[in-house]
């Protein structure tokens, strides 16, 4: 059994039935999904789109990068091959 899962089926959230299949609903319980709130890099996001659009926005703007602030080049300085 999985005691960590971020949202459960079709069942009543909350129920028995939903814990003994998918484990502790996280999404029900207000909480983030764990992989978001355990990401030791921060990248990945959970929550309102507006608010995660303004965070990307912030992240882009204080690196300094247009809009190839990620991607391989950004990463490896290298171009892929054609």
């Amino acid at each position: 059994m999985n005691t960590v899962d971020c949202a459960g089926g079709p069942e009543a959230d909350g129920s028995k039935e939903e814990f003994e299949k998918y484990g502790a609903n996280r999404l029900a319980e207000g909480k983030l999904p764990l992989c978001a709130e355990m990401c030791s890099t921060k990248s990945l996001l959970a929550g309102d789109g507006e608010i995660i659009a303004q965070i990307y926005k912030d992240r882009v703007k204080t690196r300094g990068y247009g809009s190839g602030a990620w991607g391989w080049q950004t990463a490896y300085r290298e171009t892929i091959a054609s």
